[in-house]
């Protein structure tokens, strides 16, 4: 997983063999995944690209997607012990299954016998976005699930894990941007001057404020936001509703309750366009995702 990203452009001019070597890793064990993928090149989003690898897989007969299913390897430290792929050993280890007490590794095996026994290829999930409370909880909900339902659901956790992968080696499109509206609920108006900070998290995991404006007369952010800079990760809106309420004449003991509003969201797909409505009284607000 080299710091030096790819370009489309670069994927697109490699040769066979050079984007198989490239992108072979991103999906477990099945380099063949990406081998057909180059046959359709040119790609011009990562979105595109890894919609073109997901459906190598949806067009392999039941036998070799149960083949596929099978290698990928156990969510387990004797996994880590015994060696695994670049890839897998870091999600794993990142996960913190390399330093579980011997009761939880224990309850771990015994989870992934069970599954295994039932289903015929091991539990697949996307650790890197899993606390180990979410992992086991996970673990116990999927082995009550029928055969159908579990493959189906791993393939998920694999179109999850492979799209992480990729956006550790290549440049995804810069099309991606942020927004917000905010709804005055109880005014039937929209918010209009508004202060808003939008916050987002450095390379070091340090929160850092990306922009501060105060809401138009729609009660929005005016522009998209972060266009061309997008990234994956963890972000939150920051909302001074209490100087807002103030600025409406609601009293002391109606704009308290809430303090500042915090909205955090995750960009999972940093070329798509995330939207985050808000829908604001003194005592409560709402919020979604919108479009």
């Amino acid at each position: 997983m080299s710091a030096a990203l790819l370009t489309l452009d670069q994927l697109n001019a490699m040769d066979a063999a050079a984007f198989k070597a490239a992108l072979g890793p991103v999906f477990e064990n099945a380099p063949w995944v990406a081998e057909g993928a180059a046959k359709l090149r040119p790609f011009t989003s990562l979105t595109a690209l890894h919609r073109a690898m997901i459906a190598q897989i949806a067009a392999r007969p039941e036998a070799d997607l149960i083949a596929f299913l099978r290698g990928h390897p156990r969510l387990s430290p004797e996994t880590l012990r015994r060696g695994t792929t670049a890839e897998s050993r870091a999600e794993q280890t990142a996960a913190g299954l390399n330093a579980l007490d011997d009761t939880t590794v224990a309850k771990l095996d015994a989870l992934n016998a069970e599954y295994e026994k039932k289903f015929g290829f091991p539990f697949i999930l996307a650790v890197r976005r899993a606390s180990l409370p979410t992992l086991l909880a996970t673990f116990e909900r999927r082995l009550t699930a029928s055969a159908d339902a579990e493959r189906a659901e791993a393939l998920m956790e694999i179109t999850a894990i492979s799209w992480m992968r990729l956006l550790d080696r290549v440049r995804p499109a810069p099309t991606g941007s942020v927004s917000t509206h905010v709804l005055d609920t109880v005014r039937a108006t929209p918010a209009a001057g508004l202060g808003v900070e939008l916050w987002g998290h450095d390379a070091d995991g340090k929160a850092i404020c990306l922009e501060t404006f105060m809401t138009d007369a729609n009660g929005a952010s005016g522009r998209d936001l972060l266009e061309g800079r997008l990234k994956p990760g963890q972000y939150e809106w920051r909302y001074d509703t209490p100087t807002y309420f103030a600025s409406k004449g609601y009293p002391t003991t109606a704009r308290s309750f809430l303090g500042k509003v915090s909205v955090a969201f995750s960009v999972w797909n940093p070329e798509e366009h995330f939207h985050v409505p808000l829908l604001l009284t003194p005592g409560s607000y709402t919020t979604y995702r919108g479009s």
